[in-house]
């Protein structure tokens, strides 16, 4: 090869060195890049694992995402109570829509969000004069509040409007309360009869239903079929039954007839008859049924009780099968008798201490109603919770039977007695009292909270942050403004969708600068090949230049 192509082929050489160089800087330069994003994308990841939202915490446990209708529109989610988001002056921050109903109403001041309305129920055909009345009709307008409902609150008239939320009485729309176990037992006992009746004889007269609680046991077992002795006729008072206390018969059958359920459950109750196990556990069995209807089995009329969903209606009627069950069992009195007055005697002490029917001799048999109704209960705590409180019961042996009763921390969830039903006087309370606070704080004017405060990332953050309040009803019937966690309602938790969202979002970055970077390796490598190659051939060619060069210079030396 000549010098000049030599050179020339030197300088392309070079040239093309120099150019992957380059690039190979080039791709360093961009994998570097991909680490510091994959390293970016890793920490906003694991930044999103913390990720946590509000949510609405139901009196069942149920759990909703937190929004601004559930807050600010009556349903049963919020019990019909407004949750009023107050901003740090107090002032109610309402929807756009809602704002305008105000302002239009005359209830507030379009600038200063201030009340100027005095609080008044209006005419039905209130419009704009500040009152309750025009404040639904502009809900309405804007379609903030359905038409029958704004109907229907007015057809109440005086009796729909009150001064709820503003130390007026408010309705009582708890649908359950909490009893512990002796409160539930006192709640029971507690049941209030209706005055009694004199007959046209002379006689007292009362039914099953004086009570809310009460078993009328002359009604269930007929009068004719009960017994006031411990020492019966073996043939006159066959086919009978006694019912006792401690071992001492009950001879008042007006007392039988105005028993609670609290009394038998926190006492020592017997039934004895003279007769087999078998037809005295048919009568039990009747009892047993009443005592399940009155807790709530069944969904009986007018019955509250213990009934407050289709899982505690499915764990009365398992409680009822399993305690059925045990009437079947039959035990043996420990000892006999010679006569019908111990036979009893000793049958009721053996019932005492066993939840099944006792056989004793002379053809007497007993149960502890006591028991039975204890067994109930337990069975129904078991089928709402489980074995995971230790309850227990032992067909044989009150004793070594694990009743609910005993376990004073259980909480007993039942049906509120007193609560408002009727869903047009509920509807009336919300807006009384959404209205009534408009009338005594105002409103917001802030624009940007009224659109952005029905969004419920921004809600969630602004609640977090501090920038908005809650304002709730207390028990002295005014609203007070704090934390959204004093609401007993909104907690925080972790936000499992944001959290899958940016899993999801993590992994395909992931992937796609995984691909990047292979494709840049695989770059990375064609280029040290061939750069490889370059260097090879860049020293032959040098070395060829540099003999071409040595040898003219010889050449013209000689």
């Amino acid at each position: 090869m000549g010098l000049a192509a030599s050179q020339a082929r030197f300088l392309a050489i070079t040239s093309r060195k120099m150019n992957c160089e380059f690039q190979s800087m080039q791709i360093a330069q961009q994998k570097l890049s991909v680490t510091r994003d994959l390293q970016r994308a890793s920490e906003e990841y694991q930044s999103s694992l913390n990720a946590t939202k509000l949510v609405w915490d139901t009196v069942d446990d149920d759990t909703y995402d937190l929004s601004y209708d559930l807050l600010m529109q009556p349903s049963a989610l919020n019990e019909y109570d407004p949750y009023l988001i107050t901003d740090s002056q107090g002032k109610i921050v309402l929807s756009t829509s809602m704002f305008e109903a105000a302002v239009a109403a005359k209830v507030i001041d379009a600038k200063t969000g201030d009340p100027i309305a005095k609080r008044s129920m209006g005419n039905d055909d209130s419009t704009t004069d500040g009152s309750r009345n025009a404040f639904l009709y502009q809900l309405g307008v804007r379609n903030q509040a359905d038409a029958s409902t704004i109907e229907a609150i007015k057809a109440l008239g005086e009796k729909g409007y009150t001064a709820s939320g503003v130390g007026g009485e408010i309705i009582d729309k708890t649908l359950a309360n909490s009893f512990t176990t002796n409160a539930f037992i006192s709640y029971l006992k507690n049941a209030t009869y209706a005055e009694d009746v004199t007959g046209s004889d002379g006689s007292v007269e009362h039914s099953a239903g004086d009570a809310i609680y009460g078993i009328n046991l002359v009604d269930l077992i007929g009068s004719d079929k009960i017994c006031t002795t411990t020492s019966p006729d073996k043939n006159a008072d066959a086919g009978k039954v006694i019912i006792t206390k401690n071992g001492a018969a009950i001879t008042d059958t007006n007392e039988l007839s105005k028993l609670t359920l609290g009394d038998i459950v926190d006492g020592s109750y017997e039934m004895s008859g003279v007769m087999s196990a078998s037809d005295l556990s048919a009568i039990a069995e009747k009892i047993l049924g009443n005592m399940a209807n009155t807790l709530g089995m069944n969904n009986a009329a007018n019955v509250q009780g213990l009934n407050v969903d289709q899982e505690s209606q499915d764990a009365l009627n398992n409680a009822y099968e399993f305690t059925k069950a045990l009437l079947n069992a039959t035990q043996t009195s420990s000892s006999g008798g010679e006569n019908t007055y111990n036979s009893v005697k000793n049958a009721i002490s053996t019932a005492q201490g066993t939840n099944s029917i006792v056989q004793g001799t002379n053809n007497i048999s007993s149960i502890s109603l006591s028991n039975m109704l204890k067994s109930y209960l337990t069975y129904f705590a078991i089928s709402m919770e489980g074995y995971e409180n230790g309850l227990y019961i032992d067909s044989d042996s009150a004793k070594d039977s694990s009743y609910v009763t005993d376990e004073i921390a259980y909480n007993f969830i039942i049906k509120n007695d007193n609560a408002m039903t009727e869903q047009d006087a509920l509807n009336a309370d919300f807006y009384n009292m959404l209205y009534n606070q408009l009338c005594m704080n105002g409103a917001c004017t802030d624009t940007m909270k009224q659109q952005q405060v029905t969004d419920s990332d921004y809600l969630n953050l602004a609640l977090k942050n501090g920038q908005l309040f809650l304002s709730t009803l207390n028990n002295d019937g005014y609203y007070y403004q704090g934390h959204y966690t004093a609401s007993g309602h909104i907690a925080e938790v972790q936000d499992e969708d944001a959290i899958a969202q940016a899993e999801a979002e993590y992994n395909v970055k992931k992937n796609q600068l995984n691909y990047k970077e292979q494709s840049l390796e695989l770059k990375m490598k064609n280029i040290d090949t061939e750069l490889s190659a370059l260097t090879t051939e860049y020293d032959t060619v040098k070395n060829l230049i540099s003999k071409n060069v040595e040898k003219v210079f010889t050449m013209f030396s000689t």
